[in-house]
């Protein structure tokens, strides 16, 4: 009997369907030959390679760090954009950050010190689904503090949280209500990520660098946090009323709060007061002036230093994941670079009003939320949407109103898990279904659309933002 080639695994590894890799390449192919909106045949192939890749990243036809490799490979080779546009991020300071937070909230990780100190707290204050929800909320933003990598928060706090419910008895009891709790972490860490940068140093700091807008952790609280509040306390509220039947099932255990109490180790106690030194001294950033960056990378440096982190733990760094934010940062340089981006979006300025008005607004929400519910990935949605409507607003909207209407769009607006990475994580450990995202999901982008045209809107008119 013959043998397999042997580079046959490999393959079935990087291409997920073969039948859905040949409609990939339909469209693509299509765009290069035909040449639509008198486009020259480098700017097809841009274009074409675009499409392929969003293709790849949304129906999983291709592996995802395979598809960002080629289009980078493709930007490279044929857009005529300078390397440093094409590696826009890896040449930012974020990538640092993101790099090193990995890292940092690896070595949190190890001490264990989040469980051992949050699961007794628990026991003690979420006796009521209301009660239960504001702890949720209250620990997602705390952790943004402690843990600055929003994926391994949300990890190890989901752990956490399932932890506890595993040992109540109307959770055994009751199959329905541990979905619906997990569901409801996910979805309110997404919303509490929308107050400060640092929420989501990934998707937040992406906003800014495609938008090319530059603002301090300060200048986003002023802007975002109080309507980011008003929407989370509805959405709290929303959430409540979806599931008011589950919710009714849940009831917290008094008697296990009394029996446990958290003692931490000498070792411990000195783990937990370097990893506050460095929290601390990271959020007094504007009192002292040292970026996070350097903060989180003397940090990550004392981790090993100590113990807590050791050279397996590099593994922690999401490389495939960097390697798709480099290409999808990349998208929008390059579509101006190649005069890709004009020619596409010259089409699209008939349909926004003239001037910026609940229309403008509407328009582009409805824009961003459209695009989201096919692209799926919020960096992805970003990268196509951002340089288009920035592009067509120029001289109409203000700069950063629009920018964040975007990104308030992405963030609020989800029916599937792979509509937000943080949702998908959750969805991907088995915790909660579709069924449950998509229950909640519309009644919360109808609340996100009210919400961006008269809070945030209005929020923006009292700072002299419009």
């Amino acid at each position: 009997m013959k043998a397999p080639p042997p580079s046959r695994p490999a393959l079935n590894g990087l291409i997920k369907s073969w039948p859905a890799l040949g409609l990939a390449l339909v469209v693509p192919l299509a765009v290069f030959i035909l040449r639509p909106l008198g486009m020259d045949l480098r700017q097809s192939g841009i274009l074409a390679a675009l499409l392929f890749a969003i293709i790849c990243w949304v129906t999983g036809a291709v592996e995802r760090t395979l598809a960002s490799a080629l289009l980078l490979a493709v930007f490279l080779a044929f857009s005529g954009a300078p390397v440093q546009t094409v590696f826009t991020f890896p040449l930012s300071e974020n990538f640092l950050m993101i790099v090193f937070s990995f890292l940092f909230s690896q070595g949190i990780s190890n001490s264990g010190l989040t469980e051992k100190l949050l699961q007794p707290l628990l026991a003690r204050i979420a006796q009521t689904p209301g009660r239960l929800m504001a702890s949720m909320v209250v620990c997602a933003a705390a952790m943004i503090f402690i843990i600055p990598q929003p994926f391994s928060r949300i990890i190890i706090l989901s752990g956490i949280y399932a932890g506890y419910f595993d040992r109540l008895e109307c959770v055994k009891r009751e199959r329905e209500l541990k979905p619906v709790l997990m569901a409801g972490l996910f979805i309110f860490s997404v919303l509490v990520n929308m107050l400060m940068i640092r929420g989501d140093i990934i998707l937040n700091n992406a906003l800014l660098t495609m938008g090319g807008v530059s603002l301090t952790e300060g200048d986003w609280v002023r802007y975002m946090s109080v309507p980011t509040l008003v929407f989370l306390l509805l959405a709290v509220v929303l959430f409540y009323v979806v599931f008011r039947r589950e919710l009714a099932l849940y009831h917290g255990d008094g008697q296990e709060a009394s029996a446990e109490k958290a003692v931490l180790t000498l070792r411990e106690k000195r783990c937990l007061a370097l990893i506050l030194a460095v929290v601390v001294f990271w959020a007094t950033e504007g009192l002292h002036g040292v970026s996070g960056t350097i903060t989180v990378i003397a940090g990550t440096a004392l981790m090993f230093a100590v113990g807590l982190l050791k050279l397996p733990d590099i593994k922690s760094i999401n490389v495939n994941l960097l390697v798709f934010l480099t290409a999808a940062f990349a998208i929008g340089g390059v579509l101006k670079a190649c005069g890709v981006a004009d020619i596409l979006f010259s089409r699209f300025t008939r349909l926004f009003p003239a001037e910026f008005s609940t229309r403008y607004v509407l328009t582009v929400l409805l824009t961003a939320v459209i695009l989201h519910m096919v692209l799926g990935s919020n960096v992805t949605t970003m990268s196509v949407v951002v340089p288009g409507l920035m592009s067509i607003g120029a001289g109409t909207a203000p700069e950063i109103p629009l920018l964040l209407l975007i990104y308030i769009a992405v963030c609020g607006h989800f029916l599937l898990p792979f509509h937000h990475v943080v949702l998908l994580l959750g969805e991907g450990k088995g915790y909660y279904s579709v069924k449950h995202l998509s229950r909640f999901g519309i009644p919360l982008t109808i609340l996100m659309t009210v919400l961006a045209t008269v809070v945030y809107m209005g929020w923006w008119s009292l700072l002299h933002l419009l």
